[in-house]
């Protein structure tokens, strides 16, 4: 059954969404990227609003920022209750190396948390690896990588989620054991679209703040709304096979 992710910047945030009925709780700095990294005093601050029971993942900016931090692995995710991590590849697509310079991030952060790979939808416009390297690198990089997130990069244009080209990579992903994730400006209406892709989670931000800003408040109302397009797709649908993976696949009982 497909859960329903909103992204938070703030403690009152995570509170709204969880009343609204948000699955999982996703902290980050819309103001420093799509995938911008907020300060470690966040990730604890929402940690601390949400029910153990709530999974909570964080974003860490983009693999080639500058000011990605080089004392990752002095942070104690696990201690600290972070479920998730995810890195955008945002200008990685122009390196060679970039699968082992995510893997070096990844050993950096430590054992605690799964990571969450990130394909963009304009990923040519962000520089980034196709998604199909993408797929690549998470299935290679399985246990340790989890689960797969479709996003856009550049959030002032909506880059459409096309099920004839999205659709054998997700399943291919699905197959192998991945989780999959939707996100990229989604609404209600299209996540009622993307119902037949069949994800795990649907992701959002701009849809579950105030007048559909994302660098405004979460609504607890507007999240409602969501909650419910998303259990609305699901039961348009036969249930799905199950992936067998013991994490965010679960999150029905869980974040």
């Amino acid at each position: 059954m497909a859960r329903l992710l909103v992204s938070v910047r703030s403690a009152e945030d995570a509170r709204a969404a969880l009343a609204g009925g948000a699955s999982i709780l996703d902290v980050k700095e819309p103001a420093r990227g799509p995938l911008g990294r907020a300060d470690v005093e966040l990730w604890r601050a929402v940690r601390d609003v949400a029910p153990r029971a709530t999974e909570v993942s964080v974003a860490l900016g983009e693999l080639l920022d500058p000011t990605l931090p080089d004392d990752l692995a002095r942070f104690d995710f696990q201690r600290a209750g972070i479920a998730y991590v995810k890195l955008g590849l945002a200008g990685a697509g122009r390196l060679d190396d970039w699968p082992t310079r995510w893997s070096r991030i990844r050993t950096q952060v430590g054992a605690g948390p799964r990571w969450v790979a990130v394909a963009y939808l304009d990923w040519q416009a962000a520089a980034a690896p196709s998604p199909e390297d993408v797929v690549n690198a998470a299935i290679h990089a399985r246990p340790d990588c989890a689960g797969l997130l479709v996003d856009s990069f550049d959030k002032s244009r909506a880059t459409p989620i096309l099920e004839t080209t999205w659709t054998p990579l997700i399943e291919r992903a699905r197959a192998a054991g991945l989780f999959t994730a939707l996100a990229g400006r989604l609404d209600a209406v299209e996540i009622r679209r993307l119902a037949t892709l069949r994800p795990d989670v649907f992701a959002v931000r701009g849809a579950a703040c105030r007048d559909g800003d994302r660098a405004a408040d979460v609504d607890r109302a507007r999240v409602a709304v969501l909650v419910q397009a998303a259990a609305q797709s699901d039961a348009a649908l036969e249930p799905a096979p199950s992936n067998n993976d013991p994490s965010w696949s679960r999150i029905g009982s869980a974040n």
